[in-house]
């Protein structure tokens, strides 16, 4: 197999979704850049509530052009950036069982590791990618509206920020993937992670007593206010990729002791738990006729 296949394999697979997130970005960061003279003296005096100013993090206020990106790109592009992540972290290895790929794939002379850290690779290109996309719409709207004050490069290091927490969730999904029975419940999982998260941030933000188990959540060491007011934290990027290294090694041991099978996988609780051990549980879950790879 040439060098790299598989990671331009998975580069490919959610190329569309790419594409689709990276314009939406660019398009939505540029259309906030020019609306927000208009709105900055309506929402100086304006009174949200407690909980929708949990989406401001640290800005404090929509009319600061802080609070405002915060607001209107950095708190929900993320979230359209970890859906491609779920997208292709659940197919890379679960997706491909079930559409009876991967038997095929791995005949190929690549292992099982490379296998993963290759996937991992094409799927990280793609996040990076739509990320950076965004940027242009920032460049281009604050040539034309000299009221946003924020310099280009504050503002760069906020789209690189949004990478470290859609990183973990790339990892998190392709160890699920690699983990669980089948796609579906993979996405499931990742996804009800994913609200519970978001949410936990946004409400610990306005409600006392989850001030402290907010911090347990990625979003809250990923916001984005914090990096447009004080610039990027490198303690807090490393935080999460490290946490994205450990599911990613995870992700690898599991699908290193993980029975293949060919198609849809059926599958009990018994054999899910065999499975998360890194044991095998074919006689559990392996569809009839289903191969060990």
């Amino acid at each position: 197999m040439t060098s790299m296949v598989v990671a331009r394999k998975a580069f490919r697979d959610v190329r569309m979704a790419t594409i689709a997130v990276a314009a939406v970005g660019l398009a939505i960061a540029f259309v906030d850049i020019l609306i927000y003279p208009s709105y900055k003296e309506s929402l100086e005096n304006a009174n949200f509530g407690a909980i929708l100013e949990g989406f401001l993090g640290e800005a404090g206020s929509f009319a600061s052009p802080e609070g405002f990106l915060t607001a209107e790109f950095f708190s929900w592009i993320p979230v359209l950036l970890i859906t491609v992540a779920i997208i292709g972290g659940t197919a890379a290895t679960a997706g491909e069982e079930g559409a009876g790929t991967l038997d095929l794939l791995l005949s190929q002379p690549v292992n099982r590791r490379r296998f993963v850290l290759e996937k991992a690779a094409g799927l990280a290109l793609s996040l990076v990618v739509a990320a950076l996309a965004c940027y242009p719409g920032f460049v281009l709207g604050k040539a034309f509206i000299p009221e946003m004050t924020l310099g280009y490069w504050r503002i760069l290091e906020a789209v690189v920020n949004m990478l470290p927490v859609t990183l973990l969730f790339l990892a998190l999904s392709m160890w699920a993937g690699a983990t669980l029975p089948g796609r579906g419940s993979a996405s499931m999982l990742v996804t009800g992670v994913v609200v519970v998260a978001y949410f936990l941030n946004a409400l610990g933000a306005a409600v006392d007593f989850l001030e402290t188990p907010r911090k347990l959540s990625p979003f809250y060491w990923s916001d984005g206010s914090h990096v447009l007011i004080h610039g990027f934290d490198w303690w807090r990027a490393l935080g999460l990729l490290l946490v994205a290294a450990l599911f990613l090694a995870l992700a690898v041991v599991n699908f290193e002791h993980r029975d293949i099978s060919s198609g849809r996988r059926e599958w009990s609780l018994r054999g899910l738990l065999r499975v998360g051990r890194g044991g095998g549980g074919a006689e559990e879950m392996a569809p009839a006729g289903g191969t060990g790879a």
